[in-house]
């Protein structure tokens, strides 16, 4: 009966609290509209692009910025953080953070997560498949929006087949990621559709959940041994953060690396990628939170929206090194890097 009456309680708090949102408030410079801001590991591009945009419409903002290191003990700090402030607006980055802080639909407890404060999520690989959302047109949610940063699997393995031929595509991924789980399950779906076998490995994690340093070259002899054709990196903050010893390791073993991540052919040694670039992605999660502050457009009426273009990356010192040179057809449009070397 008591856990009835709290239920029943909080959800007349939020419907309470929505009618008072709808209302239209004036930001100023003197009572800008308060942004907190919870990231995974800094203020990276995405970040950049975010507070960039909203800079330059010389919008009246005051951005908060609360960094959780890569550590998820730090999340629950800036969730209750959160509802103490009681901020205008609060942008997550990332699977983990987003789910730890805006908490997922089907919850039966609220209370554990933001409620009815306003919402907006990016660099969520999945935010459907993590249960964030209902879907891209609608949110399901009245207080939740957000913005897609990822490419389609199909077109990246699609992209990948054009270039590489690829009949056999290996994954390396860790458990305690769930976007990573989440898009090696969307390759085992495509894997029958578009004519191609994965070969997944998974990394041994210690008892703080976190993968065992040095099992990259390992795990890539595995990956070549099997006759992999190449190696793809969907959605994996561990193999982005060591992305020199990744790629590094793949062509040690003749192994092309194919990334969604761009930043791992441009500033390491992966051969092919198909992104968007996260500062842009910063940008129309700037654009989108102009809409609920400034725009009074509810967030749970807005779409999902994603970039409109992708950009594809190609390094030509490894494909040099690989004997892996590009086709005309993507020739015409991607932009090469690391010519010179």
């Amino acid at each position: 009966m008591i856990k009835t009456t709290i239920r029943l309680l909080w959800l007349l708090a939020a419907l309470w609290s929505g009618i008072a949102s709808a209302q239209t408030r004036d930001f100023s410079e003197h009572d800008p509209a308060r942004i907190l801001m919870v990231v995974w590991r800094g203020c990276e591009e995405a970040c950049q692009g975010f507070r960039q945009y909203l800079a330059e419409q010389n919008l009246p903002v005051k951005v908060m910025i609360r960094d959780a290191a890569k550590d998820k003990s730090r999340i629950q700090v800036f969730l209750e953080e959160a509802k103490t402030l009681q901020p205008d607006l609060v942008v997550t980055w990332g699977t983990s953070v987003s789910k730890d802080i805006i908490g997922p639909m089907n919850t039966d407890q609220p209370e554990n997560y933001l409620g009815d404060i306003p919402a907006l999520f990016m660099v969520v690989a999945d935010p459907v498949g993590a249960g964030i959302i209902e879907s891209y047109d609608r949110s399901g949610r009245d207080h939740v929006t957000g913005v897609r940063n990822r490419v389609p699997e199909e077109v990246q393995i699609r992209a990948i087949k054009d270039y590489l031929d690829a009949k056999k595509i290996g994954v390396i991924y860790t458990t305690a990621e769930l976007n990573s789980v989440l898009n090696t399950q969307k390759l085992e779906q495509l894997a029958a559709e578009m004519d191609f076998e994965l070969i997944r490995k998974t990394y041994q994690l210690n008892d703080k959940g976190k993968p065992v340093s040095g099992q990259i070259p390992g795990l890539m002899k595995e990956l070549s041994d099997e006759g992999a054709d190449v190696v793809y990196v969907g959605s994996s903050s561990y193999n982005r953060q060591n992305r020199d010893a990744f790629t590094s390791a793949a062509n040690d073993n003749n192994l092309p690396v194919a990334s969604a991540y761009e930043v791992m052919v441009t500033k390491s040694n992966a051969l092919l990628s198909i992104a968007n670039r996260y500062y842009n992605v910063g940008r129309l999660a700037g654009n989108q939170a102009r809409k609920v502050l400034f725009e009074q457009q509810r967030p749970g009426s807005l779409n999902i929206p994603s970039l409109s273009r992708y950009s594809v990356f190609i390094n030509m010192a490894v494909a040099r090194q690989l004997e892996l040179y590009p086709p005309i057809q993507l020739l015409r449009f991607a932009e090469l890097v690391h010519t010179e070397r």
